[in-house]
């Protein structure tokens, strides 16, 4: 999924859950975490207060905290939501749930293919992978997710060792991303 996917779905779970859809800030605030861009960096082109931005998105962490049902902050968020996606992806449209017009140009021998066979992923329409594939797919992206949460573990004064204990990691791969 995409950033556009993720939020519209956010918005969709927020809405169902609160009756309240994400406004234009909390949606600028997801988008510029996402990408990595400080409170600072965000109120600038939103053309308010850095403190603005932080108290809007305490609000927002704590809505997903609770549309998500597990604590959902700025240093967790984009793995929080990539774990509630591989393990609820019932709260999440599917990729074949999304409306597709399906083009002979889109994929390559498409005539070969019925729209059962395809699926979306990463934006982009591939022919359906098998249980096997999606093991591997799940796996990548719970290791991603790991990695990912390896600098913020670090900002919190853990070391190398600790971080790939809590983490399930080897050693080597925490020391070099620490480095």
């Amino acid at each position: 999924m995409d950033v556009q996917e993720v939020l519209k779905n956010l918005d969709e779970l927020i809405l169902s859950q609160t009756g309240k859809q994400l406004d234009t800030l909390q949606v600028a605030i997801l988008k510029g975490v996402l990408k990595g861009q400080k409170y600072k960096d965000i109120a600038e082109e939103y053309n308010c207060t850095p403190g603005h931005v932080k108290d809007e998105a305490y609000e927002l962490w704590r809505t997903l905290s609770n549309a998500l049902g597990e604590d959902v902050n700025r240093a967790n968020v984009r793995a929080s939501i990539e774990k509630i996606i591989i393990k609820n992806p019932r709260n999440f449209k599917s990729p074949n749930s999304f409306n597709i017009t399906f083009c002979p140009n889109s994929i390559p021998n498409s005539k070969f293919y019925s729209p059962e066979d395809l699926e979306l992923i990463g934006g982009k329409l591939t022919k359906k992978s098998s249980s096997a594939n999606w093991e591997s797919i799940i796996k990548n992206a719970r290791k991603k997710a790991k990695l990912e949460a390896v600098p913020y573990l670090a900002k919190m004064e853990l070391t190398a060792a600790q971080i790939a204990e809590a983490l399930d990691l080897p050693l080597a791969e925490v020391q070099e991303l620490m480095s």
